[in-house]
């Protein structure tokens, strides 16, 4: 599950990313930019499920890419993170009209900055998927059958990414295109929301071989995820 950092200074989206991996089993995407980090969030591959953006940075400021994120249908509630100084109290209020989910003002503490990190991950992973006992509940499953179901999922993702990994050419792709959509009907009544969409997008005619890729990794982190939380 894609996390997205920006911060044009290095040691400092060290840091940060430090704490993100202290919350959880996230694949975390690091950049310079404001301009980098809009390609990431509205390129072709899979999306971040959290933006953790520095307000600060040369060229296009951490607000000026909220702004355009809340500006895009297609990214508009994306949860999103401003990383601050003490100093930019009048910015924040700025931030939070135009809906920042939260901030962490530097120079942060891990414990601190681990707790608002948390709450921010725990609010967008609500999103991208249900939780297990809530999936069991409403198809009325057992924990052992809906483990079942997500390790037999998880063996059909795991073999067809090493079948798109060894594609020779674009026209072996249909084959894997109708398997990922055939994935995709399984994930809807799973819960796995998120991935559900990203297989839809990503099965279509005309996807790179490498955002099917990604997209299957995507999934693969989900019902890893879902796995760990069933007990």
């Amino acid at each position: 599950m894609k996390v997205l950092v920006i911060d044009d200074d290095m040691i400092s989206r060290m840091a940060l990313v430090d704490v993100i991996n202290g919350c959880g089993n996230y694949r975390i995407v690091e950049v310079a930019s404001g301009d980098e980090a809009w390609q990431q969030i509205s390129g072709p591959g899979v999306p971040p499920m959290l933006v953790c953006c520095d307000i600060r940075m040369p060229g296009m400021s951490g607000i000026e890419l909220l702004k355009k994120v809340r500006a895009t249908p297609a990214t508009q509630d994306m949860p999103f993170v401003l990383i601050s100084m003490a100093n930019d109290a009048d910015t924040i209020k700025e931030a939070i009209q135009f809906g920042v989910s939260g901030y962490i003002v530097k120079p942060f503490s891990q414990k601190d900055a681990r707790d608002r990190l948390s709450k921010a991950l725990a609010l967008s992973g609500s999103k991208v998927m249900e939780k297990p006992a809530e999936t069991m509940a409403r198809l009325k499953f057992e924990p052992d059958r809906y483990r079942a179901y997500l390790t037999t999922m998880q063996r059909q993702v795991t073999q067809l990414i090493g079948e798109l990994a060894t594609i020779p050419n674009n026209d072996a792709l249909p084959p894997i295109r109708e398997k990922m959509a055939v994935l995709q009907t399984g994930c809807a009544p799973l819960g796995l929301w998120r991935a559900a969409a990203l297989l839809q997008k990503f099965s279509a005619e005309g996807s790179a071989s490498a955002d099917m890729l990604d997209g299957l990794d995507e999934l693969q982190q989900q019902l890893h995820h879902q796995l760990f939380a069933i007990d």
